[in-house]
């Protein structure tokens, strides 16, 4: 499936290798469903490495680490207005190298981002970012990854429209549909652990934005069912962290959320 441009994310999680595509793609004033014209003035500009509102930040020479500091002077700055594209952009390199307290930090504006901003953090290594900093972040990964695809770095997979699909029925499911419950499992279990890893992200977005409609409607048997649910996806993803086969948590997260 080809990256949909049409239904962006505030934040990604990929190789460095899209990294420059994705920023381009945003900024472009003539982009489709696909992405980038590669021909307009923004592109252009991203292509040289000189657009102002594609914006790099990396390890400072000589530390091993991304700090605190550095975090916060991309939020100061993320709420000011881009200079010449609808949205700006921000790409971490090697966000695997946040300390813990630059992650949590990051995490504070990944939690209400400003509309015109846009984060790629880039690592080999999802693992090693905080769940609840993934959670919060779409994956990307290469077909180059796949057997048998060639090598192009303009390739990338977003799953996320199907996905939004399966979480949105997830989540309706709670409300004591147990055979459209178990259905979403079926198609869970068949999702390889990249998507399955998406998928859980998507879901607690989702569950957390029905959480704050029943917190407001009162409905405290609902409030309660869905705060169940959240934690049993926090669960299943450090099932999924520990190896745990996809089919094994898609069985827990029905045994655990199936209402009698």
């Amino acid at each position: 499936m080809s990256f949909n441009i049409d239904r962006l994310s505030h934040a990604y999680i990929t190789d460095a290798s899209f990294a420059g595509t994705l920023a381009m793609a945003v900024v472009c004033n003539a982009r489709d469903s696909v992405g980038s014209c590669k021909r307009c003035i923004h592109c252009d500009k991203a292509l040289r490495h000189i657009h102002p509102d594609i914006f790099e930040v990396a390890r400072i020479d000589g530390k091993l680490i991304i700090s605190v500091d550095q975090i916060r002077s991309i939020k100061q700055d993320a709420y000011i207005l881009p200079n010449e594209a609808m949205q700006k952009v921000y790409i971490v390199k090697d966000a695997d190298l946040m300390n813990t307290s630059a992650q949590n930090a990051f995490l504070q504006i990944l939690e209400e981002p400003p509309a015109h901003v846009v984060f790629v953090l880039c690592t080999d290594n999802p693992v090693a970012l905080l769940p609840t900093v993934r959670s919060r972040c779409v994956g990307l990964k290469s077909f180059s990854r796949e057997a048998g695809s060639d090598n192009s770095s303009e390739n990338f997979v977003d799953d996320s429209i199907e996905l939004n699909e399966l979480a949105s029925g997830f989540v309706d499911a709670l409300s004591g549909n147990s055979i459209k419950l178990m259905e979403c499992m079926f198609r869970i279990d068949k999702l390889d652990r990249y998507a399955f890893s998406n998928f859980l992200s998507l879901a607690r977005e989702r569950l957390l934005l029905t959480l704050r409609e029943s917190s407001s409607d009162g409905d405290l048997n609902i409030y309660q069912k869905l705060i169940h649910a959240d934690n049993v996806l926090l669960k299943a993803g450090e099932m999924l962290e520990l190896n745990v086969s996809a089919g094994h948590i898609a069985g827990f997260i029905c045994a655990s959320t199936l209402i009698e």
